[in-house]
């Protein structure tokens, strides 16, 4: 009997753990793409591949963005950080390998002193699937697939979003590639806060 009851036991201590709470799918806003058009301020956190013919490089990335001014961190794998960008009224400041650096062209100063190329002034259109561009492409839920734009400085970048996830409502890209002559750039996204 004893024996009988300690395999009882396993078996509801078994089920047990194999439960799971499961969460109900969260709902998309009926409008979801005003909705994400409205947003004043966010912050995305992540990755960047950079692969040329030349080099590769990667970085963690923490991006925030508020009132139409942007803030960059890009950090090493390890926790160092590599640089830290931040758009003020009239100029962007740089701080990078302990010196600070300004510029009116956040695109420019990063690439002068990284010699990494990347579409600040565009990235929250770019980053959040909402590049307005007449030749987009959509999938079935109206989310966008490929673009392309021409930064501030002239030069022509497109987009492929790979994949998104559903972030209060509004649909927003996980995995995407920037491309710009013979740059990629693969971009993934690992949380939204709104």
């Amino acid at each position: 009997m004893t024996r009988f009851h300690l395999i009882l036991l396993m078996f509801f201590l078994f089920i047990t753990g194999c439960a799971q709470k499961i969460t109900p799918p969260q709902p998309q806003t009926s409008d979801w793409r005003a909705s994400l058009k409205e947003q004043t301020s966010w912050q995305a956190n992540g990755k960047l591949a950079f692969i040329s013919d030349t080099q590769r490089q990667s970085a963690n990335f923490n991006w925030q963005y508020n009132n139409n001014k942007q803030q960059l961190i890009l950090t090493s794998f390890i926790g160092t950080r590599i640089l830290s960008l931040t758009e003020l009224a009239q100029h962007s400041e740089l701080q990078h390998d302990g010196k600070t650096y300004v510029d009116a062209d956040s695109q420019q100063l990063v690439k002068r002193l990284t010699g990494l190329d990347l579409p600040i002034a565009q990235a929250p259109t770019w980053l959040t699937g909402m590049v307005d561009n007449p030749n987009n492409q959509y999938d079935t839920q109206g989310r966008l697939s490929e673009s392309t734009w021409i930064d501030q400085r002239g030069q022509l970048w497109q987009a492929q979003y790979q994949q998104f996830s559903l972030v209060d409502g509004m649909w927003l890209p996980t995995r995407m590639n920037l491309s710009h002559k013979t740059l990629r750039i693969k971009v993934q996204l690992n949380s939204w806060q709104f």
